[in-house]
């Protein structure tokens, strides 16, 4: 398994762009609580309007499936559900978990895009740790073999993270 099937690549995102999105979602989201963490999500038909993000993704998967060819062997899928997240000073998501689960079964692969600078980021329960970095982008697999968790900011800044989630589709 070449890198654990985790893919990164730095530089996903412009600075400007990570300040876009940041501005574009950081007001107009609901904000939401799960497993004690605040959450600000937005609806997937604004995704649908950032073209400029759809387009890179779309690129980045064909990346990760040129990487991990294993991928076209299980069927159709997609990105159908991404995220806003913003964790205030202190919060983050504490608890090892995977994103595939009885809620999710069908959930294959993770995307996160790091929007803001930290020295913290993505532990894996195998002590790999992912820093994020503004405009970083990690793709891995949904399951148990890659249970993660968050870390804490050691600077108490606010973070800010895209998350999507690629699914099987009819």
């Amino acid at each position: 398994m070449e890198n654990n099937f985790i893919y990164t690549e730095e530089d996903f995102l412009s600075k400007d762009n990570c300040d876009f999105i940041i501005n574009y979602f950081k007001d107009k989201t609901e904000k939401k609580t799960e497993n004690g963490i605040n959450y600000a999500y937005f609806l997937e038909k604004d995704y649908l309007n950032l073209l400029f993000l759809k387009e890179k993704i779309d690129n980045i998967m064909l990346k990760y499936v040129n990487t991990y060819p294993q991928l076209n062997f299980v069927g159709k899928y997609a990105f159908t559900s991404f995220r806003f997240k913003h964790f205030k000073p202190n919060n983050f998501f504490k608890n090892w978990h995977s994103e595939h689960t009885i809620e999710t079964p069908n959930r294959i692969l993770c995307m996160q895009i790091y929007l803001s600078d930290h020295n913290c980021g993505t532990e894996f329960y195998n002590n790999q740790i992912i820093l994020s970095k503004k405009g970083k982008v990690v793709i891995f697999p949904s399951f148990f073999t890659h249970t993660h968790r968050g870390q804490v900011c050691p600077e108490l800044k606010d973070r800010y993270i895209l998350g999507g989630y690629c699914n099987f589709i009819k």
